[in-house]
């Protein structure tokens, strides 16, 4: 899937009516490590939290390091009848849970496949711009879906990733935390390591179909959530009410 359209489900009317009006909301990505609860009642499992996530076996980074705003891909072949498949519905409603757990009903936003180039190009610039001015040192901004591996290889790569964290040079902040210092000979091992921690996942959650933009921070900072002030960018956003995930069409999105 080259270019995805993304859909992202948002708390309420009026963040989906000022989507990238003024900001780009993003959230400290270990916010979502949680143990997974069932939703209440007997729907499955909401695929929301990840106990794993940020972690390599034993180790892990620091918070207030990575900040991420996700998305769900879909691609053309999603829609069946002109319609978003109703399994394809069924999964998405899975994650759209809040922080207990518990099932909620919420608009979302879609960015189609021809205006997603475009879009994070202009973000790119803006985040860049953000992160100087504040004298913010990292990654600047990514985009890439996320790599879901079975269990096997998964296992394989936490254990190949926490070796890379026991090794590289760094400071010890508790017993399974390290702040890692950067140089050039670091780069390409940390390049890897947060490859794993952020952007890998069990097979478990490949019904997320998730899409991750955001960044990372050489230093914390102290806050779970960014809000990077940006120019105008809604012209790329269509926004839709809760009940439209049951009858959502190609030409919607």
């Amino acid at each position: 899937m080259v270019a995805p359209t993304l859909l992202q489900f948002v708390p309420n009317d009026v963040i989906a009516n000022n989507y990238l009006q003024t900001d780009f909301y993003l959230k400290d990505v270990l916010c979502y490590r949680k143990i997974e609860k069932m939703v209440t009642g007997t729907i499955p499992p909401n695929l929301k939290f990840d106990a794993s996530e940020g972690k390599a076996k034993n180790w892990s980074l620091l918070r207030h390091c990575c900040f991420v705003s996700c998305f769900t891909m879909l691609s053309d072949k999603d829609f069946k009848d002109g319609f978003l498949d109703p399994n394809i519905v069924e999964k998405l409603k899975k994650g759209n849970v809040d922080k207990d757990g518990n099932k909620v009903d919420r608009p979302f936003i879609t960015i189609n496949a021809k205006n997603r180039p475009k879009l994070l190009n202009e973000l790119c610039k803006q985040v860049g711009d953000y992160l100087k001015d504040n004298s913010l040192k990292g990654s600047g901004l990514f985009a890439k879906d996320v790599n879901y591996l079975n269990d096997e290889d998964y296992k394989k790569a936490e254990l190949y990733e926490e070796n890379n964290i026991t090794k590289i040079n760094g400071i010890f902040i508790n017993n399974d935390t390290k702040m890692i210092s950067r140089s050039s000979i670091t780069d390409t091992l940390l390049q890897s390591i947060l490859y794993f921690l952020y952007l890998v996942k069990p097979a478990y959650f490949e019904d997320q179909r998730e899409y991750r933009v955001g960044l990372t921070l050489d230093d914390p900072i102290d806050a779970n959530e960014l809000f990077i002030p940006i120019h105008d960018l809604r012209k790329y956003v269509k926004v839709h009410k809760s009940q439209d995930i049951n009858n959502l069409r190609l030409g919607d999105v």
